[in-house]
This record gives C-alpha cells, structure tokens and sequence, in this order.
C-alpha cells in the first residue's frame, strides 16, 4: 500500500515539448497514489508521447480531439473540466500559456481550462530565452493574477542544447504542488522552521561521533506542513534528503553550526519562525579537541574527552519572545520502558520551556519510514499515535500545534 492514499481526480494536460516524456512519471505518480487520472493531449503534445501510452499508465481513454466519436471524447470537455478537482497542466509550452492568458478555447484542454472551476497548475518548460521573454512572463503573471499556479521550471541543459531555465520540474516536485493546491491551507501565512538529522562532531579529520537518524520525520514533517500552506525552513545536518524546490534548506554539520543557523533565524522579530520544531537528533556531546592530523593505531588507548553541546531547544524556551511565539516542539528518544519515555518527555516540556514534546523510541523510529509517538503538551493532554507512515505522523503533530 502507498504511503498515503489519495483518492482525488485529476485532469492532466500535455502539451507539444520534448519534456511530454516526463507526463507519463507524473501520471504513474499519482496513479500509484491513488489519484484518478485522465488525460488530455494537444496535437503538438501527440507529437512527442502517444496516447497509447499515457493510457496505459492511467487506465483511462485520454482526450485529443472535439470530434473524436471514441469514448473518450464522450466524456465531453464541460463533463471533464467540472469532474476535475485539479487541473495540471505538465509541460507546458509557451503558446499553450499565452492561450490560457487569452482565454482560447480552440483545443480541449484550453475548453477544459476556461471551463473548469478546479485550481489550476502550471508546469511550463521551453527555451529558455522564450521563458524569459518579456510577453511570457507578462503572460504568467496575468495568470497568476487569476489564482492559477505555477511550478517554476528547472535551470540546467535544455534539448535545444542552451543552458539554462527553463527545463520542466521533476514529476515528484510537481506531485508536492498538485497536494498543496488540493489541501486546506490551514497553516498558510505561518513560518515554521525545522530542525532534522544527525549532528557530527568530529574526532580528526576522517572520523566523527555521529548517531543512526536518517531525518525522514523532519522531512515528513517539512512536505506535510508545505502542503498545508507554510513557509517552510529546514535546517539539517548531512544526510540525503528530498523537499519541496520553494522548502528552504540550510544544511549543517555539528550541533554547533545547527544551533547558529537556528539562532539566526530568531534574531529578527519581523521574520521570527511562527513555530519551531526541533526534529534533529543533535550530538549532546563533542570532543573537547579535534586532532589536526588523523589519529594513528597504536598500542596505547586513545581516552577522547567529551565536553556539552549548546542545547538549543533549551536556549529556545528561555529566550521566547513571549508566550504564543515561536511555538515550541521538542522530540525525546529513548529506549527504555513507555512510562520513562512519558516520564521524559514531561521533565523536558517543563525544563525547556516547550509547548509539546513528541516521545518515541529509537527502535521505532531510527532509519524507517514509520513511527510509534506520544504527545504531551503544555495543556496537560497525552496521547498516542500508533505506529504508522511518517507523514501521518507529521500531520498528527502539526495538527496539535494548531490547537497550542
């Protein structure tokens, strides 16, 4: 089963550049999502990718023509543009965008875009002068005047052998988009920020005192609270991660590089996060010198010295501006017994002056992609979340926020 299933309908418009390719990924995507998908071609988007194949990838009969007698014409432009709950449109061209700012209805996907109450989102690619030009941007702009979306094209090496912007986005970074428009946005206008990963410390130059998170909960939680309308800050140390393009990341090494990149962002009260939530497994400890040269075998014993990180979490609580913000989120990782897990986590909600703190333990949550968590907040409330996918987790806790 999908990490999460989403039964929504989606109206996927291709049209004529070498990047149609890429709407066969797309549509696999959310297909294997459990979206329902149907597909409607321009001519020049017939050029490129057939509609044999995005029918394959679909399941669904896909609309190219206002006087094919097939069934997929019987669906009817007006039937399919008030069926959509979304309509992407992925690649699309320069002319396909001037059309929608002119309001043509000359093909079934421009009827399908003048027609349709659904949001609409934009995926352009070209070249990258024709992006750039003057009237395609005047044109983007009309549009998104007009509520319409835009996932921004990519910058690197286009099929006409310029480099530059203009490539469409990667199918999964247009996914992020198409959950964004098709949730509520109860979190829109809030700054979150949020810290995940491991920390390093390191011992000489080759090696390091590290810990096994591999970030996955701070990323769930970056997509869920982008979906849900954030802007969103994601300050992780050095593991792979994968977030939505307008996600900001900082990526960090030590505890003492994380502490200041947080810091940072708190020093502005106009530009002060909203909410904080302190995924990262930082180091607690470091040692107290770090070897110039790498430390050489020998018979003798090295003894390390370990001195205190800064405990930012802690650094958080004490310096709140005032009681509403930043909203404060804190996790404790434990492998002992659920009564200490629950026994910790209230000594650190009280100690770091947080508003919740999420416990789990180490067993449940390191390297996987499901999670076991409690979450006990400064109102008094606990409550278990049984194991499931991160992402769920995520919305779990971003919910609760809201209710602090």
């Amino acid at each position: 089963m999908s990490e999460s299933m989403e039964r929504r309908r989606i109206v996927l418009g291709v049209t004529g550049s070498i990047a149609a390719y890429k709407a066969a990924e797309l549509a696999r995507i959310l297909v294997s999502r459990g979206y329902e998908v149907r597909v409607v071609m321009t001519q020049s988007g017939m050029e490129f990718i057939t509609p044999t194949t995005m029918q394959a990838v679909t399941g669904q009969p896909v609309v190219t023509d206002f006087w094919d007698k097939s069934e997929a014409s019987g669906i009817g432009h007006i039937q399919l543009a008030d069926w959509a709950e979304a309509l992407v449109i992925a690649p699309a061209t320069a002319d396909v965008i001037a059309k929608l700012a002119m309001g043509f209805a000359e093909s079934p996907l421009l009827a399908v875009a003048l027609a349709t109450k659904a949001p609409i989102l934009v995926a352009p690619a070209m070249n990258m002068n024709m992006y750039s030009n003057p009237k395609t941007q005047e044109n983007i702009e009309e549009l998104r005047k007009r509520g319409v979306r835009f996932v921004d094209p990519e910058e690197g090496e286009l099929a006409c052998g310029w480099n530059g912007t203009g490539r469409l986005a990667d199918p999964e970074e247009i996914f992020f988009h198409v959950r964004r428009i098709l949730s509520p946005q109860d979190f829109a206008g809030k700054r979150v920020l949020i810290t995940t990963g491991p920390t390093r410390e390191a011992l000489d130059p080759v090696r390091f005192i590290t810990n096994r998170s591999s970030g996955k909960m701070g990323v769930a939680l970056a997509r869920e609270a982008f979906r849900r309308g954030a802007e969103v800050t994601l300050v992780h140390g050095p593991v792979h991660i994968k977030v939505p393009g307008p996600v900001k990341r900082e990526e960090v090494t030590s505890t003492a590089e994380m502490r200041k990149a947080v810091m940072d962002h708190m020093e502005s009260k106009s530009e002060m996060p909203d909410v904080v939530i302190m995924a990262a497994a930082v180091a607690d400890y470091r040692p107290a010198e770090v070897a110039d040269l790498k430390m050489k075998k020998s018979d003798k014993t090295p003894t390390i010295k370990l001195v205190e990180n800064p405990d930012i979490l802690h650094e958080l609580g004490k310096s709140k501006v005032d009681e509403k913000k930043p909203i404060l989120v804190g996790f404790a990782v434990e492998t002992g017994e659920i009564e200490d897990l629950l026994n910790e986590a209230r000594t650190k909600l009280k100690n770091k002056n947080a508003d919740m703190i999420v416990g789990n333990f180490a067993n449940e949550a390191f390297d996987l992609d499901t999670n076991r968590v409690w979450l006990v907040d400064k109102h008094g409330r606990q409550e278990e979340v049984a194991t499931t996918y991160k992402s769920r987790v995520a919305n779990k806790i971003l919910d609760t926020i809201l209710t602090l």
